[in-house]
């Protein structure tokens, strides 16, 4: 990962909030690191050290007072905003002899969540906020494998990333996206989780096995989740649940051009 690029770890069991979240902050061109217990969310921050956090404050597996003590034990600096549905929360890490940026009820207002950030000092990149104009288009785009059973779902994906000016190949299974891989060298495949035939996990075995720096972004309905968040430690780069809109889709794209230092020229 970019270290240069802002990172933002969200943590929530309730698989809706998690989403909302990532597909928020992808859109303003955050690094969107995700977890679903405390302890994942200790080991996110152990491994890629974010520069925020927001985390819900009940969660299984540690929990939120559990892990913000072992966040905040690791890394003291870190900017910590809590979201709960209980208005007690500030409370009860006061009471813990613990420290956050800000607290939130649920159901999240995503302007305040922003002034929060804000105020600690971590503003959305530039060149991605929204308002502030399109992003400069690239001379050269990245070619994409566009992997996918459904007929429909796989011909919007590619018509709207070929207006984008990517090039993009496509395939109706597993086992076409592997036989498709070697000749066309993709520098991102979006694949989709559940299909007929060897269906994406194993697809994405496969793909890491024969070339592991190819950046792959699963693409898999919310209550898949699990699933997909199981495919990141397969290899996956990350993940979009439909349905999804192609303005979301178009960031994540741009974030990994960015993150993963894609450069279209070397393929």
């Amino acid at each position: 990962m970019d270290t240069h690029l802002p990172s933002i770890l969200c943590v929530d069991d309730d698989p809706a909030v998690l989403d909302l979240l990532k597909e928020y902050f992808t859109l303003q061109g955050f690094v969107v690191l995700t977890a679903t217990n405390g302890v994942e969310a200790f080991l996110q921050v152990k491994q890629w050290m974010p520069r925020a956090v927001v985390m819900d404050l009940f969660m299984p597996r540690l929990g939120g007072i559990g892990a913000l003590g072992r966040i905040k034990a690791l890394n003291p600096g870190i900017a910590v905003i809590l979201v709960s549905g209980m208005g007690n929360a500030l409370d009860l890490v006061t009471e813990a002899g613990l420290s956050v940026a800000g607290a939130l009820a649920k159901p999240l207002d995503l302007n305040k969540l922003s002034e929060t950030l804000a105020r600690v000092g971590i503003m959305a990149p530039l060149a991605l906020v929204a308002g502030n104009g399109p992003v400069p288009a690239r001379p050269v785009r990245a070619k994409v494998l566009v992997v996918d059973d459904e007929l429909e779902m796989r011909k919007l994906v590619t018509e709207h990333l070929q207006d984008k000016g990517y090039e993009v190949l496509e395939a109706a299974d597993g086992e076409e996206a592997l036989a498709r891989l070697p000749e066309y060298q993709p520098h991102i495949v979006l694949l989709d989780l559940m299909m007929q035939g060897i269906g994406g996990m194993e697809t994405l075995r496969r793909i890491k096995a024969m070339q592991p720096e190819i950046c792959v972004i699963m693409v898999t309905a919310i209550e898949e989740i699990e699933s997909a968040q199981t495919a990141l430690g397969l290899g996956a780069s990350d993940y979009v649940t439909k349905p999804f809109s192609l303005q979301y889709l178009d960031s994540v794209l741009e974030v990994h051009l960015l993150m993963d230092r894609i450069n279209p020229d070397s393929k």
